[in-house]
């Protein structure tokens, strides 16, 4: 088959990648159809659409399956159809999109026997061209947040960002504005913040290559037709989701209603890349050239592992099991906390991580110590190589005793959904249709089962007052005690969002929120906890406890096993991932399915508060405090 957009960006991955996908040379001049094309480049929309409800360096994040294909890609077709239908409100001229046909246009161009393919998310024809928008459902925060931190008058740090709305409603960048750069940020540094778009594998500078690509087949195209004299005036978009917008709560037929909202935010933005991508095509280009160079010599042998295989991204290359077969799954180089900065000797010399790796160091023990510049990675290593857990008894004592009784072992679990589902959210807000609770009156007094409260949404209308209205009854805040919690910004950051929401409840979400106390300021540590308790800074930021089998993780996940007999091993529903994609089908599913599902979701919540009374009481019992 053709060479679509797609199979372009993998493709230039790297020299081994067209080798392992085992091209076929004879089918490179073959037509893909607009079926074929959709259904090659849906996973690869996924990957980005999970990418973007969880940050890369989430422990959840797992393998894209065609379960979270199908259960996703609605959502990721509606932010299509919302966005050509606001198109017209932003741009002149006659539009075709999915919405409004099979017959999505397409552009193609042949060279050196092979067809370059893309087919357009929507095509705005002008009266002298065409512009092209590119739909990705991300937000404007990926762009918007380019730029400089200031604070406003009140202290708040806001971005001063690269892109600027214009008088038209769409973004450009700074130069392409009646504006003076440097009302908004330093000239030179302008320039170095808009290098970070010709990044193609960050996550900003990654969709405005895959535009680009786009770009170059459709001027390949219309040089090829004889019709060059419109390449200077198409003008190339991006559209995202507005990261601003808020949802009104007004439904048609069942489904959201995405009027613009109170303050006059609409659900989609476009930003003009029309410069971006020009300067983009002399890269392009040279990616071409090495593509076909792979396809000619195709040779399956290893290369060197590197940036471009993306790992701990959804966005991993496919092949990543077969190239880093030699890397171990537990306690490799790359498990070194930080890992990612390198590594710098006694003499200031520093080590990229893939250059080791290519050096032969791959395994945690690998690394010479006088490498290891940081001293949370001295103790990483002594904990795997003395076969022995690093434990500081008094910081974890003085953890402990900042805890009241009773403790509320409080966890969520959320729906970031792209598109915002009920009155107050926005897109990809967190939006939680479940919590779990176990509640320990005195110390090391609970039992898993009859102490164990909790609320799921049963089906997908809006039931967050029911829940809070739960979480509100179940949590005394009047009698005090302790919210224990795995990671508090997230808790605190979702309790905050419901009590302006539900401002009744307000007052009592807030002093739940005030309650609360990280458990990961016990397992890991909390600068500002430690240094307000007299430690010096150094030992404030260390952590408290490491155990080779954390291999580089603070994760709950891997302090259960530590402390108990118990493991996430072999359920179901086993992360967060797997809870949200669980709750998604809800709606698909039968009356069997349902309960059987509903179920699962229930241990596996109960299961995240549980290891939270386990780890605490395993702490306590290793270090040997009483209450």
């Amino acid at each position: 088959m053709a060479i679509t957009k797609t199979n372009f960006i993998n493709y230039s991955r790297c020299p081994r990648y067209v080798a392992l996908d085992d091209l076929k040379k004879e089918k490179l001049d073959s037509v893909v159809t607009l079926e074929e094309y959709r259904k090659e480049e849906e996973a690869e929309y996924i990957k980005e659409l999970l990418g973007d409800m969880y940050d890369e360096d989430n422990n959840d994040l797992i393998d894209v399956k065609n379960e979270h294909l199908e259960v996703m890609l609605p959502y990721y077709n509606k932010v299509e159809i919302l966005a050509g239908q606001l198109s017209p409100k932003y741009f002149e001229g006659t539009f075709k999109y999915s919405a409004h046909t099979q017959a999505q246009e397409s552009f193609d161009f042949k060279k050196n026997g092979i067809r370059y393919l893309c087919y357009v998310d929507i095509y705005n024809e002008t009266k002298d061209a065409f512009n092209i928008i590119e739909v990705k459902a991300t937000t404007t925060n990926k762009y918007l947040g380019i730029g400089k931190t200031v604070k406003d008058e009140f202290g708040n740090k806001k971005v001063n960002s690269i892109f600027q709305r214009g008088d038209d409603g769409i973004y450009y960048l700074l130069e392409e504005l009646n504006v003076n750069i440097s009302d908004y940020m330093e000239e030179d540094k302008y320039y170095t913040y808009k290098q970070k778009l010709f990044k193609k594998l960050d996550p900003s500078g990654h969709y405005v290559f895959d535009l680009a690509v786009q770009r170059y087949i459709i001027e390949n195209d219309l040089k090829q037709n004889n019709m060059s004299d419109k390449i200077d005036k198409i003008k190339y978009y991006l559209a995202v989701c507005n990261a601003d917008y808020v949802f009104n709560g007004k439904y048609e037929n069942d489904e959201p209603l995405y009027e613009t909202d109170e303050n006059g935010n609409d659900i989609i933005c476009y930003f003009d890349m029309t410069s971006i991508t020009k300067d983009y095509l002399d890269i392009v280009d040279i990616e071409r050239k090495k593509v076909e160079m792979y396809i000619q010599n195709l040779k399956i042998d290893p290369v060197p592992i590197g940036q471009y295989c993306e790992n701990k991204k959804t966005t991993v290359c496919k092949y990543k099991k077969i190239c880093w077969s030699h890397i171990p799954s537990y306690n490799s180089v790359f498990n070194y906390i930080d890992s990612h900065h390198g590594f710098k000797d006694e003499n200031g010399n520093k080590y990229e991580l893939f250059d080791l790796v290519s050096d032969g160091i791959i395994k945690m023990e690998d690394i010479p110590t006088n490498y290891l510049n940081r001293p949370k990675n001295v103790i990483q290593k002594n904990a795997l190589v003395n076969d022995e857990p690093f434990i500081n008894e008094k910081k974890i004592i003085d953890g402990i005793k900042q805890i009241t009784y009773p403790i509320y072992h409080l966890d969520f679990e959320t729906f970031p959904c792209p598109l915002p589902r009920y009155k107050g959210e926005k897109c990809y807000t967190q939006s939680v249709f479940q919590f779990s609770l176990h509640i320990e009156k005195e110390p090391n007094v609970c039992d898993k089962e009859k102490d164990h409260y909790e609320f799921l949404a049963y089906n997908h209308s809006d039931l967050r007052e029911e829940l809070v209205k739960k979480m509100c009854e179940y949590i005394d805040t009047k009698s005090g005690g302790t919210v224990l919690v795995y990671n508090e910004a997230f808790e605190k950051t979702r309790l905050k969002e419901l009590a302006n929401i539900f401002p009744e409840y307000k007052r009592e979400l807030l002093k739940i929120r005030e309650m609360i106390f990280d458990l990961m300021n016990i397992t890991k540590t909390k600068s500002s906890l430690y240094e307000n308790l007299g430690y010096d800074k150094e030992e404030a930021k260390m952590f408290n406890y490491y155990h080779k089998d954390q291999s580089g993780s603070f994760s709950i996940k891997k302090f259960l096993p530590l402390f108990s007999n118990l493991t996430y091993k072999g359920m179901e529903i086993g992360n967060g991932v797997e809870a949200m994609i669980a709750y998604a089908t809800f709606p698909k599913l039968n009356e069997r399915e349902f309960k059987h599902k509903y179920q699962k979701l229930v241990e596996y919540c109960k299961q995240d508060t549980w290891a939270m009374y386990e780890v605490l009481k395993g702490l306590k019992k290793k270090v040997g405090y009483h209450d």
